[in-house]
């Protein structure tokens, strides 16, 4: 469909300048005005769009679009199946890994145990140990104090015959010195004279005999 040029009535363009500008003016600037709508109506045919140019431009942007979809989709569906791929790897790294690690549970329990065995068994094997070494200790101290007894009943019984025999040597001396000082004669011993009372003192003797 052509380009038909919009209406331009210049008469009534001049007519309604001419109240405000002078008619010289008035037309000046109905021609410039007249230019620059040839102008801009020269601008539009040239780079305006036909029906024709529109609905090819549809055509090449329907066909885009759908190429576009179709890339779009064939993009997702590679890298769907590409995530599909990578999830399945990942899934067989994690059931391996899973595998792995309970086997390896497994041998640091085993391990485990047999250092707590181990362990049980060196502290059983310290405390026999232990015990032995606490017995023989016992028993040299039982050792120690029989001998310890032995030594002291010793020296009870020797300071208890040194004892007697002092007290018998004692006792023997004791009745040798009596035997002795029997045996022995005692020196006579001269009387003594007592002196005769006076007269009057035995009188008097006398009267208080009476008198009692």
């Amino acid at each position: 469909m052509p380009y038909s040029n919009p209406p331009f009535n210049t008469h009534k363009f001049v007519t309604i300048l001419e109240r405000t500008f002078p008619t010289s003016v008035a037309q000046g600037l109905m021609r410039a005005m007249r230019a620059l709508l040839v102008d801009r109506l020269g601008r539009v045919k040239r780079d305006a769009l036909t029906v024709k140019d529109l609905e090819t431009q549809a055509y090449l942007f329907k066909a885009a679009l759908s190429e576009l979809r179709t890339e779009t989709t064939m993009l997702a569906r590679n890298e769907t199946a590409a995530i599909r791929t990578a999830t399945a790897a990942l899934r067989r790294e994690v059931d391996t890994l899973d595998v792995r690690m309970k086997e390896d549970v497994g041998t640091l329990k085993h391990d485990i145990q047999l250092d707590v065995d181990t362990r049980k068994n060196e502290a059983k094997n310290d405390l026999k140990r232990f015990d032995l070494q606490v017995e023989e200790v016992l028993n040299k101290s039982l050792v120690t104090l029989y001998d310890l007894r032995s030594e002291v009943e010793d020296v009870r019984w020797n300071n208890m015959r040194n004892s007697v025999v002092a007290l018998t040597g004692f006792l023997m001396v004791i009745m040798l010195s009596m035997e002795i000082l029997v045996i022995k004669p005692a020196p006579a011993k001269k009387p003594k004279s007592e002196p005769q009372p006076p007269m009057e003192i035995q009188g008097m003797e006398s009267q208080g005999t009476l008198w009692a």
